[in-house]
């Protein structure tokens, strides 16, 4: 799956294992929501449906997977998805053997809210 040019670069400076678990995020997103768009979006990869669904923020021990919708699933993933912000929310991935079932399913439902009920993004 080819990125855009910004959004490559992003992955191209990172380094494993950050890198690794980065790009296998990217991975989950693209096959769990096919439809959305990458783009460069605070300086990290971010993904767009009707509104932005998720990013990926690599640090130096962890990758964030943030949910822009995330405080709309966290009473369901309690102890998973973590954050107090009013709508972004974040899942902190170590390894990419943290992309589990339950963290695909996550992405799923990110997704389907942004299909079914989209709430605008600042």
């Amino acid at each position: 799956m080819p990125f855009p040019n910004a959004v490559q670069a992003y992955f191209d400076k990172l380094d494993d294992p950050m890198k690794s678990v980065a790009i296998a995020l990217s991975e989950a997103v693209h096959r769990q929501g096919p439809a959305l768009k990458a783009t460069l979006a605070w300086g990290v990869p971010c993904w767009l449906g009707t509104e932005r669904v998720v990013s990926v923020v690599a640090h130096g021990r962890h990758c964030n997977l943030q949910l822009w919708s995330g405080a709309r699933l966290a009473d369901q993933y309690f102890g998973r998805i973590e954050g107090s912000g009013k709508a972004l929310r974040h899942v902190k991935v170590r390894a990419v053997s943290d992309i589990d079932d339950e963290l695909i399913d996550i992405i799923d439902r990110a997704v389907q809210l942004d299909q079914t009920a989209p709430v605008k993004v600042r």
